[in-house]
């Protein structure tokens, strides 16, 4: 069999003279594992997923109800332009996510939905915005994610919060990637609770929906009408509500949304107060532009004083009169709106309000709204997670055999699936059609970079050449005789994050000589695919320490790279000189490592084993006294417990 069937045997095809396809890097998919589903309140993870969903990201919000099954396919339809709702399986039981911690099977029955629906529409890197800790189990066990906490409330200081709640967020918070908070006070508390400091990215308005005039209006406008949308619940002051009502008989007062949990009775028999209950978030501006005063008649409880309320935001947006209880998180708007203490202050605050006539005023609180839109805090999120997805240089090196090169670079473009990559070919004086190969796969990829050298330069110098001229955050230097798995990048990047003592990593492999090597056996690349996911999904986040990590993949941070330095060139053609450079990464101070839930195809000695026998043995003793005069005696390799007692039997 030619070298050229046996690598198309790996990609399980017949051998074509056609290079795949350029998959150029596409932005990440968010999946919002949501605290309301998308139709019920139209509040902050719907107006995030939106603006994701405008800057090109396919947004996939979940459902807090589930498919009764334990290993269906989610229920999906489009609400919007590039953002679809899913119904997850949730067991034969599913659970109440307010209510109830998720069981082990639960988890997995969800976890399977989730995958599954990543297969269907061929998801790439996924950025999980969670925004209830009820999800923290399942979002953990994803491959190739972000996990972003979003925490917009204090959760636990609702009348009816359960055991997600109470006893789940803490271990949310210290398992995501990056939290987020939408109020000063939430993001104190949850610094003072876990040691970790989350991002502030507070609530934000839709400016133009409410600031334009409908042409027809719910309530006939009278120049006495005050206002309030939202839920009527523990932290709403009724009896603030009725002291002003009572106070001011002439004033008409209108109140929209869900009453929950709270006796509204003796609110609601006041002549001039009616309540219209929930209204359609598309018809809100038909009412605000009808009100002359908007109330926040908050109580100051935890609640009050861990929300950024965006009603507020909204009131604004029409430049209304906004008169509001004062607490910390809003202190800030004082000026645009009027903040009050005692109920006098309240009902005086709604007196000038109805009197004012100062378009300086409500021109103010129009601008400092369109300050603050959605746009803008998906903009703010964005940045927040992009150093999350830092560019990675994957550098290749390549002599001769351009058959195993045009199926590694094949795998790149299939199964990296992240969207900030840079490829980096090193052409080290191929002497076959790799050079003319690799003028064709660079003309259609904009990620793609040849770096070429006229002669052998050897393993060491070939890859310095590449690190050289790659610009990522990251390195990943991958022998031309690999094939990689779906996610890899993304899954060998959340061990650094998840690490920040991390300084060389590498995948487990079928091939390599010692302890990075699985039992694990395939014919082709479809089989391998399979198999691997199924040892990688068994051992997420799970890592292994080898004496050394070889160098047919491995991956690193730039600093570190910097600060260790280049690979050692004394090493000739190669051979020692990846022990070595896991030597120096460990004298620097940092941890080397070998990730359980990354899987890498290696031919092995693709290279080398083209070598006669005698020149590979004087290569070998003459890098192993040069390795050993720098780190003493050499450690020979070993394989793993269960494959030496394979091999024995």
């Amino acid at each position: 069999m030619t070298l050229r069937e046996r690598v198309a045997g790996w990609l399980g095809r017949r051998p074509q003279p056609v290079e795949a396809p350029p998959v150029p890097p596409q932005p990440y998919d968010v999946l919002v594992f949501p605290i309301v589903s998308w139709d019920y309140l139209f509040q902050r993870p719907q107006h995030l997923s939106l603006e994701f969903a405008r800057r090109g990201h396919r947004v996939f919000y979940f459902s807090t109800d589930f498919v009764p099954d334990t290993f269906g396919d989610p229920a999906v339809r489009e609400a919007a332009p590039n953002v679809f709702t899913a119904m997850l399986p949730g067991g034969v039981r599913p659970p109440d996510i307010y209510r109830d911690v998720p069981t082990e099977l639960q988890a997995a029955a969800m976890e399977s939905g989730v995958r599954r629906l990543r297969e269907r529409f061929g998801m790439r890197a996924t950025l999980s915005i969670v925004d209830y800790p009820f999800w923290g189990p399942v979002v953990r066990q994803l491959r190739n994610n972000v996990t972003l906490y979003d925490c917009m409330d204090d959760y636990a200081s609702f009348a009816n919060s359960g055991r997600p709640a109470r006893e789940m967020e803490r271990d949310v918070v210290l398992g995501a990637d990056l939290a987020v908070c939408s109020s000063a006070h939430l993001q104190q508390k949850l610094f003072r609770e876990t040691g970790r400091e989350p991002a502030l990215v507070r609530n934000g308005v839709e400016a133009e929906r409410y600031a334009a005039r409908p042409s027809r209006l719910a309530l006939e406008p009278d120049g006495k009408t005050v206002g309030y949308w939202g839920a009527t619940a523990e932290w709403t002051d009724i009896e603030l509500m009725m002291h002003a009502a009572r106070t001011l008989p002439d004033v008409r007062f209108v109140l929209i949304g869900d009453v929950l949990r709270i006796d509204v009775s003796e609110l609601k028999a006041l002549p001039n107060v009616t309540m219209l209950g929930r209204v359609e978030y598309e018809r809100l501006p038909e009412y605000l532009h009808a009100f002359d005063v908007c109330l926040l008649p908050y109580r100051v409880c935890d609640y009050a004083l861990a929300s950024d309320p965006m009603k507020v935001w909204e009131y604004m947006s029409a430049g209304k009169p906004v008169v509001a209880v004062r607490f910390p998180e809003i202190e800030r708007l004082d000026g645009l709106i009027t903040l009050t203490s005692t109920r006098e202050e309240f009902v005086e605050g709604i007196r000038r309000g109805l009197a004012e006539r100062d378009p300086e005023k409500a021109a103010a609180r129009m601008e400092f709204a369109r300050a603050n839109t959605w746009s803008r805090r998906c903009d703010e999120m964005r940045a927040a997670v992009a150093p999350l997805f830092p560019k990675v240089s994957v550098i290749v090196l390549a002599h001769n055999q351009r058959w195993f090169t045009e199926a590694t670079l094949a795998s790149i473009d299939r199964f990296s699936n992240y969207p900030e990559l840079e490829v980096v070919v090193v052409d080290n004086g191929s002497g076959d059609d790799t050079p003319q190969f690799l003028e064709r796969w660079a003309a259609g990829r904009p990620y793609g970079r040849v770096v070429r050298s006229a002669a052998n330069v050897g393993f060491s110098a070939g890859n310095n050449l590449g690190a050289r001229a790659a610009s990522g955050e990251y390195l990943v230097f991958l022998n031309n005789d690999c094939f990689v798995t779906d996610g890899w990048v993304g899954d060998l990047l959340a061990h650094f994050r998840a690490n920040p003592g991390l300084g060389l990593l590498g995948p487990v492999t079928n091939r390599s000589g010692n302890e990075s090597v699985i039992d694990i056996q395939y014919e082709d690349m479809e089989e391998m695919g399979v198999k691997a996911a199924w040892y990688t999904r068994a051992h997420r986040g799970q890592t292994t320490h080898p004496h050394v990590l070889h160098w047919f993949c491995v991956m690193l941070p730039r600093r570190v790279w910097d600060e260790v330095g280049e690979l050692d060139e004394q090493f000739g053609l190669g051979m020692f000189e990846d022990d070595d450079y896991t030597m120096r990464v460990r004298a620097a101070g940092y941890e080397t490592a070998c990730a359980e839930d990354v899987f890498v195809h290696h031919h092995h000695s693709a290279s080398f084993g083209l070598l006669p026998q005698h020149e590979y043995d004087a290569l070998f003793a003459r890098n192993r006294r040069y390795y050993e005069s720098k780190w003493g005696p050499w450690i020979a390799p070993f394989f793993r417990k269960e494959l030496q007692e394979k091999c024995s039997r």
